[in-house]
């Protein structure tokens, strides 16, 4: 099950370029992107309605730049409907599903629900790094076998870098701290660590103006239903403010592919080490950590479950938990909302059987 009225990242706006469709599968739902006339973007089910065909076979050709089946020469508009049969008059059904598709700041949003209820006023502000300079800027694309939510998990409970990224993004200073969860609306919610007087990581600390001295850290992650994530962390020497410190911004973006796979697209910015050189660098250590770390550890997350259902198998719950158990009850309470009846077990997904928050700091 997923949500189906919201916007979902479907790719880097310059992945969808020229004559070549995209082909993305999204939600369980084969899709093709594409560009039309000036440069419009378009976002059909990637099935031609003869012969099944995937459309992201063709290519987009003719003046009224339409997306041409490779198979048997049909073509389709923007909106699905076929503008052109080489083989006699149109049919009537000669239509495919076409998506409300956006671009904005250099991310496609694609609306997976009701066309009539796509308002891209819903899509999050990430103006900030379409604007950000190129040698300070890094972004890459993780397919990754698990769950889309086991991603949201995994950016909403920080502690992790503690033990997963140690030596590098941790050191247990995130741990030792106490997050707070901030709500903001029924589809967003704010998670954030404030660390006082502690060593930096070592991958913050080689950036402060002194090394090997005690600093103030800051970790906020903001969600944005369904998996897109705005993470904001940074350091500054004890006692020092925020603007002498460095900061680096990182969006983590995840759609579900199927049920047990996920797109995961992350863009990170800074306001230190702005050169060629030094982003290169940092891309290393970047890409080391979501590809080697973060997305071997999830894909291992997804095949230890062998299949279940994340609340069926009754996880213990930690207080560091407290910001993604609330962002999976948030998103169940959104696809109720839009099911009430179709799906009635969501109401006991929401409100899970297994050792809630206060249970479990008993325990431990």
């Amino acid at each position: 099950m997923f949500l189906q009225n919201a916007w979902y990242v479907a790719g880097f706006a310059d992945e969808v370029e020229g004559d070549r469709p995209l082909a993305r599968t999204l939600l369980d739902e084969p899709v093709v992107l594409f560009r039309g006339s000036e440069g419009r973007l378009a976002a059909l089910a990637d099935r031609c309605p003869h012969r099944f065909a995937p459309l992201s076979k063709g290519t987009v050709c003719g003046p009224e730049r339409a997306l041409q089946c490779g198979y048997h020469g049909l073509k389709f508009g923007l909106d699905g409907a076929c503008v052109h049969n080489p083989h006699g008059p149109i049919p009537v059904a000669a239509r495919v599903k076409s998506y409300p598709v956006v671009e904005r700041h250099g991310l496609i949003w694609l609306w997976a629900g009701r066309p009539a209820l796509a308002d891209a006023a819903y899509i999050p502000d990430y103006s900030e790094f379409s604007k950000a300079p190129e040698d300070g800027t890094i972004r890459g694309y993780l397919p990754t076998h698990c769950h889309y939510q086991l991603i949201v998990d995994n950016i909403l409970d920080l502690t992790h870098a503690d033990y997963l990224h140690a030596g590098g993004l941790g050191n247990g200073s995130i741990t030792r701290s106490k997050g707070a969860v901030t709500d903001i609306s029924p589809s967003s919610l704010r998670v954030s660590w404030s660390v006082t007087n502690e060593p930096a990581p070592p991958a913050f600390d080689m950036h402060l103006r002194e090394q090997g001295q005690l600093s103030d850290q800051w970790n906020e992650v903001t969600w944005t239903a369904p998996g897109n994530m705005h993470l904001r962390v940074g350091a500054t020497l004890h006692s020092e403010s925020r603007e002498q410190g460095m900061e680096a911004l990182t969006l983590h973006l995840t759609s579900p592919e199927t049920s047990t796979t996920a797109h995961y697209w992350y863009w990170s910015t800074r306001h230190f080490a702005i050169s060629a050189e030094a982003n290169a660098q940092i891309r290393k250590f970047i890409e080391f950590a979501f590809g080697e770390q973060d997305k071997p550890m999830l894909e291992a997350q997804q095949r230890a479950m062998r299949g279940h259902e994340f609340w069926s198998l009754k996880p213990l719950l930690l207080a560091s938990d407290g910001g993604a158990v609330r962002v999976r009850r948030k998103l169940n309470l959104l696809m109720q909302s839009e099911n009430p009846t179709d799906n009635p077990n969501l109401a006991d997904q929401s409100n899970p059987a297994p050792m809630d928050l206060e249970q479990s700091r008993r325990r431990i």
